[in-house]
């Protein structure tokens, strides 16, 4: 399996490497990039969303989807705690525990489980979302803002894909034809606007910071690899016979060694937090998990079987 995951990363690094190009030639504006950013989030992914619950119903997939958010649960409970101990900053403490699970997560998932895993990855999806809308959120502004849990896309995208899912009927052909021709602009687009990222990057910036970003960068990497696999091997050894068990814990583990979440930079623009040093873990996170993320699932596969 990490032969998949390491095949998928380089054609995601590729596409990223043709959109760091592109903004290095066209010097793509800050406004461009946040135009971007919202299109792939508030947009391309909700229909990626709604695509990937567009399936005959089946009670034993609806069960494992719910499997996979009781999961996410857990392992975003303990990455909060890891987080939120091993530094004061409010920047740093979601950068270990949020991760890009829907940019990076989703093509990826797509690419070694296909379309299934990413029915699954919904699980993991709900609970980001409701966490970063809440626990992310009070971090960074001292409150809780339930309307942009209630109205953001993504939770109406996931609450629409259930209702469909559930519903004795799938979408009529020429419904579920766009919905997916846009769903599937997702893995070229989050690439892109990853390249485009990086792009802006200047070796002063990365100076002033290295130490944080390396400390950051081992503790998202790393030490939250480390737990969840743990974590994921108990669930292994308690719940064998849940079916397709070894791929739900894959799917979520996946989703767990992603880079920090592209979301942390809008929240430090929002909230007057230091946007360059959110922006660079982003960059620093998103190489290192081309090394390090193969190299995790291939010491999961050993444990986990």
């Amino acid at each position: 399996m990490y032969l998949l995951v390491m095949k998928q990363l380089i054609t995601m690094a590729l596409i990223a490497l043709s959109g760091f190009i592109f903004a290095k030639i066209f010097k793509v504006e800050e406004s461009q990039q946040k135009f971007l950013s919202k299109l792939l989030l508030y947009f391309i992914n909700p229909f990626m969303v709604v695509k990937s619950f567009n399936l005959d119903f089946d009670a034993d997939k609806l069960a494992q989807l719910g499997f996979v958010f009781v999961i996410a649960l857990i392992l975003h409970g303990v990455m909060i705690l890891l987080g939120y101990f091993s530094s004061k900053e409010q920047v740093d403490r979601l950068a270990v525990c949020f991760t890009n699970c829907g940019f990076i997560g989703i093509p990826l998932i797509r690419g070694v489980f296909g379309d299934i895993g990413v029915f699954y990855l919904m699980g993991y999806l709900v609970v980001f979302n409701i966490l970063i809308w809440t626990y992310g959120y009070y971090i960074m502004s001292g409150s809780i803002n339930l309307k942009k849990i209630i109205t953001n896309p993504n939770i109406i995208a996931v609450i629409l894909g259930v209702a469909i899912f559930c519903s004795p009927w799938t979408l009529p052909e020429f419904i579920a034809r766009p919905v997916t021709m846009i769903g599937d602009l997702n893995t070229a687009v989050s690439m892109i606007l990853i390249g485009i990222l990086l792009a802006n990057f200047k070796p002063a910036d990365g100076k002033k910071y290295a130490l944080k970003i390396v400390k950051v960068s081992l503790l998202r990497h790393v030490a939250c690899a480390v737990l969840n696999i743990g974590i994921l091997f108990i669930v292994w050894k308690l719940f064998p016979n849940v079916p397709d068990c070894r791929i739900l814990l894959f799917v979520a583990l996946i989703c767990s060694m992603c880079p920090a979440a592209t979301t942390i930079p809008g929240f430090a623009v929002i909230f007057n937090r230091d946007e360059t040093y959110a922006s660079l873990i982003i960059s620093f996170t998103s190489i290192l998990c081309i090394f390090f993320l193969p190299s995790f699932v291939a010491l999961a596969e050993l444990i986990i079987k």
